[in-house]
């Protein structure tokens, strides 16, 4: 893993081969997978897990940074979002949980926002970087290679999958062409939408405990706008029979 400015990202381990881990951890180890299985997925001979270098544990940390696995005491756990990234059944749910990984790591996230999704030139990256990231012009020449390896096998997931498509819908007993209720979930955030007769809002709650809660409270009030409109429309509907 490299660090640039304030950001850091994985140069050692591929996208492909943390998805190939993750894939291993859950259909051969139940989600959990030993510090000593993942060093030998990685290619390295191990006798003793005790004895393993800080050269194959920053491989690791290239892994997790990915959004796949979270490193424990002795081994490795996947996460949601690789769950949901090797759904074997639903292949646009794994589409969506693979973009979701990539956007946990927010130099590609960024980049491919304020890029449009399109790699700058090789001779015209470093100072594309300097700009978006506000390193020294020497600094992004240096990591620019590395950065262009990552970008280039990423940003195809992203296309693929644009954030707008990644959100979860919510059963709030709203339904029709004019009522909805979605939830994007971002990093550290969630956006709640929701629209309906006479109504609409946007709100942006913590992706905490206490924000959960306060999701709740806004489907009660949704479904009791509901239940008052079914009252206000009932003798209507019952006079136009008449």
């Amino acid at each position: 893993m490299l660090t640039i400015g304030k950001y850091s990202y994985p140069n050692q381990v591929t996208f492909a081969k943390a998805i190939e881990i993750a894939k291993t951890a859950i259909t051969k180890y139940d989600g959990k997978m030993s510090n000593k299985d993942v060093a030998e997925a990685l290619g390295y001979k191990v006798k003793n897990p005790n004895a393993m270098s800080g050269y194959i544990f920053r491989k690791f940390d290239d892994i997790c940074t990915y959004g796949l696995m979270k490193r424990q005491r002795g081994y490795v756990k996947v996460t949601d979002i690789a769950v949901q990234a090797l759904d074997p059944y639903d292949t646009r749910k794994a589409q969506e949980g693979k973009a979701k990984a990539i956007r946990q790591m927010l130099i590609v996230k960024e980049a491919f926002t304020k890029w449009n999704g399109v790699i700058p030139p090789e001779t015209a990256l470093p100072s594309k970087l300097v700009d978006l990231l506000g390193v020294s012009w020497q600094e992004a020449q240096k990591q620019a290679e590395s950065l262009r390896k990552l970008f280039s096998e990423v940003f195809p997931y992203l296309k693929a999958t644009p954030e707008s498509m990644i959100e979860t819908s919510v059963g709030s007993g709203l339904g029709g062409e004019d009522k909805a209720m979605d939830i994007k979930q971002e990093t550290g955030d969630m956006t709640v939408s929701a629209r309906g007769k006479g109504f609409g809002f946007t709100k942006t709650l913590p992706f905490t405990r206490e924000g959960i809660q306060k999701l709740r409270q806004l489907v009660d009030f949704l479904e009791n706008q509901i239940e008052e409109e079914e009252t206000e429309e009932t003798p209507k509907e019952e006079q136009d029979k008449d």
